[in-house]
């Protein structure tokens, strides 16, 4: 039988959740590569990158939005990006100021070629686990999602308070 475990606090979990998951991150980008170029492209291009692959044909608003940037930033990294041959920018037809964004083939072909890699070594390292720890994976990525969530709130409350007079 396990040991009790004792209950989780605000400031336990906050100094183990920032390590957990910028390791595996690493763990995850060393095991099956980088999505795209780490030495020619910038953190944020890498993100812009990635949120359109995931979602092609999504406006500069939505992936701003998504990534938590300013929808300028966004536009500029997008006008960096179709500069280098890795995004197209349409024209949305039923409305002008609206600009579409989706890869290039051969950048959405490399975006799915390491996205299904990752994917093979996450399943690879989830059979090691025992049935309970999936579970409790499964059970985490919700609690994670909600704290996400949280994160948004608080950033648009403390944008709210930064503009007020």
């Amino acid at each position: 039988m396990p040991p009790p475990r004792t209950p989780a606090t605000a400031d336990a979990v906050s100094d183990a959740l920032m390590p957990a998951i910028g390791a595996l991150r690493r763990l995850l980008r060393r095991a099956a590569g980088h999505m795209f170029e780490r030495d020619t492209l910038s953190v944020s291009q890498r993100e812009v990158l990635a949120a359109v692959s995931k979602r092609p044909g999504s406006p500069v608003a939505d992936v701003a939005q998504e990534l938590g940037l300013a929808p300028n930033s966004v536009s500029t990294i997008v006008t960096q990006l179709v500069g280098a041959g890795h995004m197209v920018r349409e024209t949305d037809p039923l409305d002008r100021r609206v600009g579409r964004l989706t890869l290039t083939p051969r950048a959405q072909e490399k975006a799915t070629l390491v996205r299904e890699r990752r994917r093979s070594v996450l399943h690879d390292a989830l059979d090691r686990l025992s049935p309970q720890q999936v579970a409790d994976l499964a059970t985490g990525i919700d609690a994670l999602e909600a704290l996400a969530e949280a994160l948004r709130v608080l950033e648009r409350e403390h944008e709210r308070e930064e503009v007020k007079p």
